[in-house]
């Protein structure tokens, strides 16, 4: 078993736990990586087109990270290798940072932060009552899932459309595919985007899609920036034809500076950290350890990824 770039020492044993007849290679460099992934099964980590002209063996790699737009590339998605990435391991805690948006619009303390640090006792900031409030999820997988679950959990009527998921659970409402999301935003008071970024997800939200929300709803993108048009977005807020927006991914990142999202009272713009949380470094090996003892036993491995959709 193949690991490259090299993880640290504790880690590495972890992986070795799980079979003494396994060999885990732990390598630095890709010079080194070169000599020695023709003989390799299976890896952990990052594939280049190098490396894999060279491997001759290789049938599974396991990706460190959920989202894979930057990981494939042709020869790849052609090959016969099988891939596997981290869903799940981030959606309780996305969605924890989804509802932290909810809550700080619908109580008003995106504005009221504002006003304390201008000292200033104001308290006219009209509410949202959730339980009175839709919740539109685009995209059902493991973090719209997470996200809807809380929804429900505070009383929001909670819709979803999804690609390619048709079961609809108890505690969604209704569940559309795509060629619905028009109904979803001419119906959601907080639009959610939990969509991967694949060829099909860009600009998913752009200037028509925004025209079809509810001028007193809010946007909260946590899944991939490409997914929102951001002129068409900003364009938007500035124009007053949505409410506000949470957004905690950008095609650009850091946001520049000068960009008129970081003045607006409406908009909420955390740096990328929706999928920061104490146990994400144990769950990334909790999932590379299980899969890899599924791979020894000839089981079938969780997470498997389509690789033309890169999800």
């Amino acid at each position: 078993f193949f690991i490259y770039p090299a993880v640290d020492e504790n880690t590495k044993q972890e992986i070795q736990s799980v079979s003494n007849d396994v060999e885990v290679l732990n390598v630095k460099t890709e010079n080194d990586a070169l000599e020695i992934i023709g003989d390799v099964d299976a890896m952990y980590g990052t594939i280049t087109p190098t490396l894999l002209a060279r491997a001759k063996k290789l049938r599974w790699i396991q990706t460190p990270m959920a989202g894979l737009e930057h990981y494939m590339f042709p020869a790849l998605i052609e090959s016969d290798v099988t891939i596997s990435n981290m869903q799940g391991i981030y959606s309780d805690q996305i969605a924890d940072h989804v509802m932290g948006y909810v809550l700080m619009f619908a109580r008003g303390f995106h504005i009221y932060l504002r006003r304390q640090l201008e000292r200033r006792w104001q308290g006219d900031v009209p509410v949202i009552h959730l339980a009175d409030a839709t919740l539109g999820v685009i995209g059902l997988g493991g973090i719209g899932m997470a996200v809807a679950k809380r929804g429900a959990a505070a009383e929001m009527r909670v819709i979803a459309v999804d690609a390619v998921k048709t079961e609809k659970p108890d505690f969604v409402a209704a569940l559309w595919g795509n060629d619905q999301l028009g109904d979803l935003l001419g119906e959601s008071d907080f639009v959610v985007s939990c969509v991967p970024h694949t060829p099909e997800t860009v600009k998913l939200i752009g200037a028509a899609q925004l025209k079809q929300m509810k001028k007193s709803a809010y946007l909260i993108n946590i899944s991939r920036g490409v997914v929102v048009d951001l002129p068409a977005l900003t364009s938007a807020l500035q124009r007053g034809e949505i409410a506000g927006a949470g957004l905690d991914v950008f095609e650009t990142e850091p946001l520049p500076s000068d960009h008129p999202l970081w003045g607006m009272e409406n908009v909420i713009i955390t740096p990328h950290t929706a999928g920061v949380a104490p146990h994400t470094a144990k769950r990334r090996t909790e999932v590379l350890t299980e899969n890899l003892r599924r791979f020894i036993a000839g089981e079938p491995l969780r997470n498997v990824v389509d690789k033309r959709r890169w999800c």
